[in-house]
């Protein structure tokens, strides 16, 4: 008994280490130049960086600047004393970009101002506020007492939620498939859920008589050109019992699609997640629509979504991806489908537009922001890492191609885009593209992590929402 006591009072104390993150308000520009010396002596529990050129992360103190040596001139926040990994660092919006040191003044236990020069030698000023992630739902929105609904809300989401680690390939030219055209995350699902992510799209496949997750073009891993599989499902499925046991207000949503009945047949596969989570964890609809069900009925479950046409059952209800669907939830979304950062905007700008006429009570709203791998690139991103027994000439060439042509891998390419999503959705909530009737209710990203969490977290502060 002393143990399992131990071990349990050892996952919350782990839990809450790893779940302090910060939200902002927008910076405006302010005529107070600071009132005290940047970075003053009021005991900060966080510390702000630079990244250099090399990649690593610099301090930012009352004596540094930003110069050539760094990289970009955006700032990334951590709570940790030491923070090593690249995930210890989080981004902030780039509309906090400077090369100056920054002043930073405590209002109270949870909250500071912070004042900075812009790259435009203006002062900025901006609120931030602590807040716990794995708690997020419950700090905020009171989720076990709430009649809101997710159609209310914006939850940060993560694409091939699965895909942080390459376990396996397969497909009919898996010899071409690598970490930089499989993998779409840097953290394990159940990292991200400490993160602060809540909806997870996840596709499910089986490698050596076992589920796991999966990224391939075909539903099928044997049609398909190429793909890999990820994270064990049943570890995926253990630390999400795990996580909704110790934060037991938060609200978890999880779409399944491209389905192989062959590959993972669709009764083991809902028979193991029952057995590995629980269905006391699982929420049991009734509903004809998720727009029916408030947040308080879903405090402390995971809602398990099929793309199963034509399906029905309370523990699995259905969902679809169309303009029009009688499923429990529709996901409203536009894939772009492209590695060009302008269309992809545009895209989303134009299906925005579009559906400002008006949304049914079972859409969910779905901002998608991915950047996808030309072919080139994806057949090229480092394969020269691929076959240690390939002619070192063969490799050099190929490393060259990926320098000439700028090809990236899709966590590179997400980075890039990540920077953008920010500034796009505030503009477009600026000129009205985006409105209360027409906001986004999912933010659905790669390289999913707390950065996300924040800017949802300063959505839900803004009219857009906070007025529901």
């Amino acid at each position: 008994m002393k143990n399992f006591l131990f071990i349990f009072y050892f996952l919350i104390i782990f839990f809450k280490l790893n779940a302090q993150n910060l939200y902002s308000s927008l910076p405006e520009l302010t005529n107070s130049p600071f009132s005290e010396s940047p970075l003053s002596s009021n005991k900060v529990p966080f510390k702000l960086y630079w990244k250099s050129k090399d990649g690593n992360f610099l301090l930012v103190n009352d004596k540094a600047s930003a110069k050539k040596k760094i990289k970009q001139y955006q700032l990334y926040y951590s709570f940790l004393d030491k923070p090593m990994k690249e995930m210890d660092f989080v981004s902030m919006p780039i509309h906090f970009n400077t090369k100056q040191p920054v002043q930073i003044t405590q209002i109270n236990e949870r909250e500071w101002l912070m004042k900075f020069v812009g790259l435009n030698n203006k002062v900025y000023q901006s609120s931030l506020t602590s807040y716990n992630a794995n708690k997020w739902m419950e700090q905020f929105l009171a989720a076990d007492k709430s009649q809101k609904t997710l159609k209310d809300i914006v939850i940060p989401g993560s694409h091939d939620a699965g895909m942080s680690v390459l376990t396996a390939t397969g497909g009919q030219q898996k010899g071409t498939i690598n970490a930089c055209n499989t993998l779409t995350q840097l953290i394990s699902i159940e990292e991200q859920l400490m993160k602060g992510i809540r909806m997870f799209d996840l596709r499910v496949g089986k490698y050596n008589q076992m589920l796991y997750t999966k990224h391939a073009a075909s539903d099928c891993m044997e049609d398909a050109i190429g793909g890999g599989y990820g994270e064990r499902l049943k570890t995926v499925a253990l630390g999400l019992k795990k996580f909704l046991q110790v934060n037991s207000k938060e609200i978890v949503l999880i779409s399944f699609s491209h389905f192989c009945e062959k590959e993972a047949p669709l009764k083991e596969l809902q028979d193991s997640l029952i057995n590995w989570i629980g269905e006391d964890q699982i929420f049991k609809n009734t509903a004809v629509a998720i727009a029916d069900v408030p947040l308080k009925q879903l405090a402390g479950k995971v809602i398990l979504s099929f793309e199963i046409p034509n399906w029905n059952h309370s523990l699995f209800p259905r969902c679809d991806m169309t303009d029009t669907s009688t499923a429990f939830i529709n996901f409203r979304r536009a894939y772009a489908s492209t590695n060009d950062m302008k269309k992809l905007i545009q895209t989303e700008q134009d299906f925005f537009t579009k559906l400002q006429t008006g949304v049914s009570k079972n859409d969910i709203i779905r901002l998608d922001w991915q950047i996808t791998q030309s072919a080139d690139e994806a057949s090229a991103v480092c394969n020269d890492f691929q076959d240690e027994h390939l002619n070192p000439l063969v490799n050099g060439a190929i490393l060259l191609a990926n320098m000439i042509r700028k090809n990236k891998s899709i966590i590179d390419h997400a980075k890039i885009a990540n920077q953008q999503l920010p500034v796009k959705m505030n503009e477009w909530v600026s000129n009205k593209t985006i409105t209360n009737k027409n906001k986004p209710n999912i933010m659905y990203v790669d390289v999913a992590g707390a950065w996300v969490t924040d800017y949802c977290l300063f959505l839900l502060q803004s009219p857009l929402y906070h007025s529901n």
